[in-house]
């Protein structure tokens, strides 16, 4: 229990934007159980802070440990400033050792209109012939049919190049000030956070700076061109965070989560085509989850990663580097 609570009675705090569910919200509770005081910032309509949020949050109460949660837009100047107020007021001057920025705030639209060859079609088409061949007459329409039923109802991961995604691209093509709010909000919104941080004092003198990104940064997905973007400038922030914030001994992180099933996951387009396929590339055949990123982020608030810094840190079990 004593090594549990390693931070219990320190006064220290934890710093969440973007805390009421996925990768925010499982840190929140990590940290809050080693003992942390938690304040998250969230966007979330009035319904489901009571219903579906609430119950979280009293689970990170139950803790002990202070409390304190906004329901704030974060694109908005009064709520950041109401943010950061209460930062100032709760946790004072060096007190906030963990900041983690968490915000999925993208638009994941595609570029021009969608034109690509039917790979799926000829696929169920060759199919229906080669059954026929063999004196079973099935049309491609009826194994179009059974491929759906067989992927989304029993889980046939393997059936995921045949398979129809039940999230499509939006309608609308991306537009300037979507790509402009992505790449500042999911970009940058990380280090002005952190440097007003550092300028206030508020930090401590080994505090631990985290942002996320995804293996989306290096490959392409369509509908995906502007939160790449995004993680791109957010690597390069991360960066120069670890390198001008050391002198004041901060650490800056980036972590790289594997396909976890989170609610901003499943705003990608095709996102339940790509879980099937995380399952079958990973080496341990499951999805990342966001405990399993929240134990990483625990792990970097403890003394034996502080020569860390500056560095994209995997969290994917070895998706990312598996093959088929």
């Amino acid at each position: 229990m004593e090594k549990e609570r390693r931070f219990e009675g320190s006064g220290l705090w934890a710093v969440i934007l973007g805390g009421s569910s996925g990768f925010g919200l499982a840190a929140a509770k990590r940290l809050a159980r080693a003992g942390l005081n938690i304040l998250v910032a969230h966007k979330d309509k009035e319904g489901a802070v009571e219903t579906v949020i609430k119950p979280h949050f009293d689970e990170i109460r139950a803790q002990g440990v202070e409390f304190a949660a906004h329901n704030v837009n974060l694109f908005d100047e009064d709520g950041r400033g109401e943010v950061f107020e209460s930062i100032a007021q709760r946790a004072g001057q060096g007190k906030v050792h963990l900041f983690l920025h968490s915000i999925a705030a993208g638009a994941c639209k595609l570029m021009v209109d969608a034109k690509a060859p039917d790979f799926r079609g000829q696929a169920l088409k060759g199919l229906s012939e080669a059954l026929s061949a063999q004196g079973v007459q099935v049309s491609p329409d009826a194994l179009k049919k059974a491929v759906n039923d067989a992927f989304h109802q029993k889980g046939c991961d393997a059936l995921h190049t045949l398979a129809e995604s039940r999230i499509p691209y939006k309608d609308a093509l991306l537009g300037e000030e979507d790509l402009q709010k992505t790449v500042w909000m999911m970009g940058y919104d990380y280090l002005l956070w952190g440097r007003e941080l550092l300028k206030d004092g508020l930090l401590t003198k080994d505090a631990r700076l985290v942002a996320m990104t995804s293996e989306g940064n290096e490959i392409a997905w369509r509908g995906y061109a502007a939160v790449s973007a995004a993680k791109c400038a957010l690597e390069a922030s991360c960066r120069a965070m670890a390198l001008e914030l050391a002198p004041y001994g901060a650490r800056s992180y980036v972590l790289q989560a594997g396909i976890t099933d989170t609610p901003a996951g499943n705003a990608i387009p095709n996102f339940d085509l790509m879980k099937a396929q995380a399952r079958l590339r990973n080496p341990f055949h499951r999805l990342t989850t966001p405990d399993d990123v929240a134990e990483t982020i625990y792990t970097l608030c403890l003394p034996g990663l502080a020569w860390t810094n500056g560095a994209v840190i995997t969290v994917d079990g070895g998706e990312s580097i598996s093959g088929i």
